[in-house]
């Protein structure tokens, strides 16, 4: 069996495995790719009738780009739509609260990261990152079919195959169906026999995207002309967070305050809040940078994101029983923007899934996708609970100063130094010998020495509101080198 090179990307020999991809955002094309890469047969569906176009920035660490050296044309383009911004800690009046920082991967005596020597860039846009895997599927002829919802999923252990079910009953099948369609996944009633209940964090993000045109503040306008090379802000203060994103590419800003409970929020792009009704909610504006005030102030009405932080508990499993549906990304783990980690998951479940099913074959399918989940969970379960650590963190009590912004930020090369197709490779074989015959195995894709716990929601929830932090560095190594 020969490999085959198509725009410069080596394919490797067929595996014979038909797989099917429900969800056309960022996890879902990286799966598709990978899973192409691989040797499977690929097919996407969407709900949407095109590409993307909303959406602000997010930040991807080089883990999620580990196989991007695979893919000589996104790894150019990606150097031409990354920001490769410092990140700055600000009080909320516009004092600055701490010294700049480069992204851990690439501060001086780092260790090597996943993508290395590639300098990465750790912030995008999500519009460009979805043009840009869109671009790559359309280049490797990744079949992608649009206007397409998906109302349920099923599995028939006689045939072997996954079944996707569309609105009008139509059914698609493959060998895997791959559920990367977000958080209202209907996959998790044959995942878990139910569909996970969102558990509100007490909090909503208010975000957008600012064009640099007509009408902008000429405060904002200049600063992002001596912003250089960009800038991450972090303002922290009292029960409320402002990351803000400026750039020459992108001007983006994330406004993290209590839910107000007026209902208007939901987990969605198309609930919207008015410049003015958000002002209402912030400190007196002369309490305020001024820079965030006039930058509030010469936004349209319409152009304001009212996302209400929900969460999921960490879920028992993302796979049918037979195996033949798996979720990746937010359908299996779903983050809140503190974690910083939402979108590098998902890219390193996209390589995770493609090699374990190259490693599996058409022959044992169930057992890949259960390998899997066991080198993934506990992984990407401290993410999600970090993300709700960092939060209350930034969130300083009215009578406190905001804490050390470094030790907030804190990662650690065990996050962005680990290559999760090389993890799955290496570890597949005591995996499946753990599943089958529970033979001891431990992952090692976490912080060195780290106690792994178990833990809720609403434990979470009621720990915060009771006044007891959590110390997430409180075992195993979290260095940079």
């Amino acid at each position: 069996m020969e490999t085959t090179i198509l725009d410069h990307v080596v394919r490797y020999p067929t595996s014979g495995l038909d797989v099917l991809v429900v969800g056309g955002g960022i996890g879902g094309l990286m799966t598709a790719l990978e899973c192409w890469r691989k040797g499977h047969n690929v097919t996407v569906l969407e709900k949407s009738p095109h590409a993307a176009t909303i959406g602000d920035a997010i930040i991807i660490n080089p883990s999620g780009w580990s196989a991007l050296p695979k893919y000589p044309t996104m790894m150019e383009e990606l150097t031409k739509i990354s920001i490769d911004a410092q990140r700055i800690f600000y009080n909320l009046d516009g004092s600055i609260a701490g010294p700049p920082l480069e992204f851990e991967h690439n501060m001086k005596g780092a260790a090597e990261h996943a993508a290395f020597p590639l300098h990465i860039g750790a912030l995008l846009g999500r519009a460009d990152l979805a043009q840009m895997l869109l671009d790559q599927c359309e280049r490797l002829e990744i079949p992608i079919h649009w206007d397409v919802n998906i109302v349920d999923y099923g599995e028939g252990l006689d045939v072997k195959k996954g079944f996707a079910i569309r609105a009008d009953g139509h059914r698609y099948t493959a060998d895997v169906v791959i559920a990367a369609d977000g958080l209202g996944s209907k996959s998790h009633r044959i995942t878990m026999g139910q569909q996970t209940r969102a558990v509100s964090t007490g909090y909503v993000i208010y975000r957008s995207v600012i064009p640099l045109t007509g009408g902008v503040s000429e405060i904002l306008f200049d600063t992002v002309q001596k912003s250089g090379r960009g800038e991450f802000r972090l303002y922290m203060g009292h029960n409320m967070h402002i990351a803000l994103v400026l750039s020459k590419r992108l001007v983006t800003f994330a406004i993290t305050l209590p839910d107000d409970n007026q209902g208007t929020a939901t987990e969605s792009w198309s609930s919207f809040i008015s410049s003015a009704k958000l002002l209402q909610s912030l400190p007196p504006i002369d309490k305020l940078d001024p820079l965030i005030v006039a930058m509030l102030k010469s936004l349209p009405e319409d152009r304001i994101v009212a996302w209400k932080l929900c969460m999921r508990n960490p879920q028992p499993t993302w796979s049918s029983p037979g195996g033949h549906v798996v979720q990746v990304g937010d359908s299996a783990h779903s983050y809140i923007p503190t974690s910083g980690s939402g979108g590098t998951m998902a890219l390193e479940d996209s390589a995770s899934i493609a090699e374990c099913l190259r490693l599996g074959a058409k022959g044992n399918i169930c057992n890949a996708v259960k390998v899997h989940e066991l080198l993934r969970k506990q992984r990407v379960t401290l993410l999600q609970r970090m993300g709700l650590a960092v939060r209350s963190s930034l969130h300083a009590k009215e009578t406190e100063s905001p804490k050390d912004a470094p030790e907030i930020m804190l990662q650690g090369k065990w996050l962005w130094a680990h290559n999760p197709e090389l993890y799955a490779r290496d570890n597949f074989d005591r995996a499946t010998l753990h599943l089958r015959n529970k033979e001891p195995f431990q992952n090692t894709n976490l912080p060195k020495g780290y106690v792994y716990e178990d833990w809720t929601l609403e434990g979470e929830i009621e720990r915060e509101t009771s006044g007891r932090s959590l110390d997430i560095h409180a075992t195993g190594d979290w260095s940079i080198n």
